[in-house]
């Protein structure tokens, strides 16, 4: 029984500050990656070790994922979102320092806040909407997530650029002590107690027997993975065929634009044609398609236009997953479901992006995209093979629900 009266003005609020959280994880996130060149030089350091900037956010995620997720069954998502800002502004302090390894410390901190953040985004989204408003409003969530990766491509150069390097890290830690100020103020849960302390017979927390969530775990490890892969590399396959930087840059803002649109239309086609799975079999396939001509594009206009058409059908995979994992799983466990969904992911986009870059270096670029293609083509044959069972454990957990 929720515990506060769900007025529309208090939930769109509610739901306005958490996507600026979510926005600003990815900031966060992804800020380096346009200038990972002027880090390495200014701080004399090689840009492999730059790059210590980025990638301690997917290791993080994999320690912490499972973590949040537990403590949001326990005590609730409003703690983890104050965690979660709490500890993005008190390490954003630490980035207006001008030293390399501090800045490393401080990134490793936001890091390990992240998932705290990122990880309630169905718990919230089920205690504050209606059951049929769900998938849409998870795919806004989607959205803001994807809006912050763009904003950290496209606007943090600027900031730099303008205030140097200690101006924009201020600036950030401004904006994150400012979220953290809204969550504490006006982030209320709805209800007095989480699920987990509801439950007067708690059901331990089932996996092998979860054909639903064992199913959409294996796909987030190749879908989220192959993604990583290709937008961290397309930059490099481009460069040695001829192109510019700025056209990468360009086709991986269609690819982001082009899952923002989808993000918007295709989780709501979902929830209206009742059939989560049926849709995401349906943006496998063009995703797998649109692969290889958006690495072998002959043209800057061709590989945005492919760009942008592989985000419309490839980034609404991420709500569409939340979707039928916060269905598969009952409410005192959908933290912890959440958080094995992003600690197999980011596993995923580690190691998807490692062997991308050996069977490119070994074998070739094409082989490469080729291994993606499989690797989508298998999540669907998975998915196709599985459908109906994960049709009858959806069906009979709603029943039970």
């Amino acid at each position: 029984m929720h515990g506060v009266k769900a007025l529309p003005l208090q939930r769109w609020g509610i739901l306005a500050i958490f996507c600026a959280a979510l926005i600003m994880t990815q900031v966060f996130w992804y800020d380096f990656a346009p200038i990972l060149t002027y880090v390495s030089g200014h701080y004399g350091v090689s840009e492999l070790s730059a790059s210590l900037l980025i990638l301690v956010f997917p290791v993080m995620s994999i320690l912490v994922s499972a973590l949040a997720g537990g403590l949001i069954d326990s005590r609730g998502y409003r703690l983890s979102l104050l965690i979660g800002t709490g500890l993005m502004a008190a390490c954003s302090l630490l980035r207006v320092i001008d030293n390399f390894w501090l800045l490393v410390l401080a990134q490793t901190g936001i890091a390990v806040a992240v998932p705290f953040v990122v990880t309630p985004i169905t718990v919230l989204v089920s205690d504050w909407f209606e059951a049929r408003d769900e998938a849409k409003v998870t795919g806004i969530c989607a959205i803001a997530i994807f809006a912050g990766l763009a904003l950290a491509m496209m606007v943090s150069p600027l900031l730099f650029t303008s205030f140097h390097l200690t101006g924009s890290m201020a600036i950030h830690a401004a904006a994150a002590f400012l979220l953290f100020l809204l969550t504490y103020l006006f982030v209320r849960q709805r209800q007095y107690q989480t699920p987990a302390i509801q439950a007067k017979v708690q059901s331990p927390f089932q996996i092998k027997s979860n054909i639903a969530l064992l199913v959409i775990l294996v796909a987030s490890f190749l879908i989220q993975g192959c993604f990583n892969a290709a937008t961290t590399w397309l930059e490099v396959v481009w460069s040695g065929r001829g192109f510019g930087i700025d056209d990468a840059g360009l086709a991986m803002a269609a690819v982001v634009a082009g899952g923002i649109v989808g993000a918007m239309i295709i989780p709501a086609l979902a929830t209206r044609a009742g059939n989560t799975l049926g849709v995401m079999t349906a943006c496998l396939i063009p995703s797998a398609l649109l692969l290889y001509p958006l690495f072998s594009a002959g043209s800057a206009a061709w590989g945005i236009a492919c760009g942008a058409l592989l985000g419309f059908f490839w980034l609404p995979l991420l709500p569409l997953s939340l979707t039928v994992i916060d269905e598969a799983v009952p409410k005192s466990h959908a933290g912890m479901a959440a958080g094995l969904f992003w600690t197999v992911g980011n596993a995923g986009v580690l190691a998807m992006t490692v062997l991308f870059e050996r069977i490119k270096n070994i074998l070739g670029w094409q082989q490469a995209v080729i291994m993606l293609i499989l690797c989508m083509v298998a999540v669907l044959c998975v998915l196709l093979r599985f459908a109906p069972a994960m049709r009858r454990h959806l069906f009979i957990h709603s029943r039970e629900a």
